[in-house]
């Protein structure tokens, strides 16, 4: 029978029954990072989807809840800091399991990067436009770094209480401007749902939504993040499930909203220029709002922080998990005597400090930032697909008791092949360089993690074996 109680930790163990429903909900919603995510990867969308990015947004809405009851299923009997990696290791083997935290490491240890090339640059513009000050983005790039490593390397209840403020204020502030824009709008209009209004003709408008998509799932990206938090949840067998779908349900409904305010806002007509304005949300808020924009900026800014914190509790407990069984380096599994993955923590925020700098410089903060964006997503759409397919193979052999056709092959079915549509038009055709090497990038990182576990399996099949280990002892 399932209870809140958890075995008292040890000292090398995750502090557990830290943090409640709302603290594993928000490292979700923080992690979408919902004020950023519609101001810049759904803005990215459009140039693809064009007036028909809400009609994207709901097919995504769609997919990514039922990928949602596709975790939770899984969650349900295996509560662990190692998330997917236990997921798809406890169902299509091993190999499989390493592999998929090996992809769900790569997008998670680029979100903080992805997220301080927005911290950066608006950070600078916002000081330079209204205290005259300009020290320039990688200078705030770096601090807001080090912000966030102070955030959390001293606990996983200083980080969840920070994401649910940081997470309140971004939406409040977003709800409202999109009320205004709807409301105030002469532009209201259903043909938004309609894909004719993309701005890509292929399949009668279908090519720009599900190109647009990619974008799109960028934002949907990190609704799972609460996985990892499992050793550290109270009652993490009800609590994360819950947190994940309604995550997913709740900022989608967001989504859709802002997404049509967006479209209304700026208007349909002349939608094709929306992607040529570098801040349209900062746009639309001045001509809203007047001298009251710098409320949407903050947010924008708000919500970038509470989106890297985020990112470096979800990947810090992934490399925790891995090397905690030997998978990764055992010094990746250390804790500080708060029970924090400190020595993960820190490997996360010179990734992170590396992967800003170093593209920005190269190719300039915007191209940057949507190249390392379309990286990160390709991953996480294969560790989807991968959940989905683990679904069943986990109720058939651990669970046949509890096996349902509806629940456990036609939910995850469907999510599989909308994202399988999708992968197809991040290929065909291929996007102009420097996002076309994204899909290389990610394939090398998939090759290097393939020979990993080759070698591992042949020469250390413990350290594959011991990962029957990293699910929480929660009865």
């Amino acid at each position: 029978m399932e209870t809140s109680s958890v075995k008292p930790a040890a000292p090398q163990e995750l502090r557990a029954n830290t943090i409640g429903l709302p603290g594993v909900l928000f490292q979700s919603i923080t992690t979408m990072a919902p004020a950023s995510a519609v101001s810049f990867s759904l803005g990215a969308a459009i140039a693809f989807t064009g007036g028909a990015l809400p009609l994207a947004v709901i097919i995504a809405l769609v997919v990514c809840c039922l990928i949602a009851l596709s975790i939770g299923s899984l969650a349900k009997h295996l509560p662990s800091a190692g998330g997917y990696f236990t997921y798809v290791g406890q169902s299509l083997g091993l190999q499989a399991g390493w592999l998929t935290g090996w992809l769900f490491n790569l997008a998670y240890l680029l979100i903080v990067p992805f997220q301080l090339l927005v911290l950066g640059p608006v950070a600078d513009s916002f000081m330079s436009g209204l205290f005259h000050v300009s020290l320039g983005w990688p200078f705030w790039t770096v601090a807001f770094a080090l912000l966030i490593f102070a955030l959390t390397i001293f606990g996983i209840k200083i980080s969840a209480d920070t994401g649910i403020v940081l997470g309140i204020i971004e939406i409040v502030v977003f709800v409202a401007l999109s009320i205004w824009l709807i409301a105030t709008s002469p532009n209201n209009t259903l043909a938004v749902f309609n894909p004719g209004s993309s701005l890509l003709p292929g399949l009668n408008g279908w090519q720009g939504v599900f190109f647009g998509m990619i974008f799109v799932l960028l934002a949907f990206a990190g609704f799972e993040s609460s996985a990892p938090l499992a050793e550290e949840a109270r009652n993490p067998r009800r609590t994360v499930p819950r947190a994940i779908l309604l995550s997913a349900l709740c900022i989608g409904i967001f989504y859709v909203f802002c997404s049509y305010a967006g479209v209304v806002g700026w208007g349909p007509a002349q939608i094709a220029k929306y992607s040529a304005d570098a801040d349209p949300w900062g746009t639309m808020a001045k001509n809203a709002w007047g001298g009251f924009s710098f409320i949407v900026i903050l947010a924008i800014l708000n919500s970038a922080l509470a989106n890297a914190n985020a990112g470096v509790t979800a990947s810090s407990r992934m490399l925790y998990a891995m090397g905690r069984t030997g998978a990764l380096p055992k010094v990746l599994a250390r804790l500080n005597n708060t029970r924090t993955p400190y020595v993960a923590i820190i490997f996360a925020m010179v990734i992170a400090l590396v992967f800003s700098l170093l593209p920005g410089f190269i190719y300039g903060t915007t191209t940057a930032f949507a190249l390392l964006g379309t990286i990160l997503t390709l991953p996480i759409i294969l560790v989807y697909m991968a959940t989905c397919v683990s679904v069943p193979f986990f109720y058939r052999r651990r669970h046949p008791e509890e096996f349902n056709i509806l629940r456990h092959v036609i939910v995850p079915l469907i999510p599989f092949i909308i994202l399988l549509f999708v992968l197809y038009f991040q290929f065909v055709p291929l996007p102009a360089a420097p996002l076309n090497l994204a899909g290389p990038i990610v394939a090398v990182w998939l090759v290097v993690g393939i020979i990993i576990v080759a070698v591992l399996t042949r020469s250390a099949p413990h350290l594959l074996k011991e990962s029957d280990s990293i699910t929480a002892e929660v009865e």
